[in-house]
């Protein structure tokens, strides 16, 4: 299996068996309902450890229609994270590093991907900077769990 890869309804009960810590619950939603809203322009997609199912991630080709900071011509990036028995190996930084590859290889051009991320995820918002997420500056605070930052990623 590649680093990323899309999802595939025959693979629906290895990813529901996907888990977050504890401390991560409150940024993620419940990966069942994720799975229930997917649609054509919500596409779900996998991030592997070898042959393993490891992390999870969604992005969404409507995302400027429901975020008025996003242009019409970005992509979002939602939902993404690691399960907890696959953390601290590097895959959340390769994952993103490799994502702008990644669309244009699935046909999803895009001049920005977007994501927000909430303000007490202390974990999350320097892994993005790192893989080349710049913070907008402004915070989204429509969220259920706090206010977040809105960060970008030129493509």
């Amino acid at each position: 299996m590649t680093l990323l890869s899309p999802y595939r309804p025959e693979q629906r009960e290895r990813v529901l068996g996907l888990s977050l810590h504890e401390a991560q619950l409150p940024f993620v939603a419940p990966i069942a309902q994720t799975l229930a809203e997917l649609h054509p322009r919500l596409g779900a997609h996998l991030i592997a450890d070898g042959e393993q199912i490891a992390g999870f991630f969604l992005i969404d080709q409507d995302y400027a229609q429901h975020y008025p900071f996003a242009p019409a011509d970005s992509l979002g990036l939602r939902s993404f994270f690691i399960d907890q028995r696959f953390q601290g190996k590097g895959l959340a930084k390769r994952s993103l590093q490799a994502l702008p590859a990644y669309l244009r290889a699935q046909g999803l051009a895009a001049t920005y991907v977007f994501l927000t991320v909430n303000c007490k995820n202390a974990a999350a918002i320097p892994l993005y900077r790192q893989c080349g997420f710049e913070d907008t500056g402004e915070l989204y605070l429509d969220g259920g769990y706090g206010p977040q930052h809105i960060m970008r990623l030129a493509l």
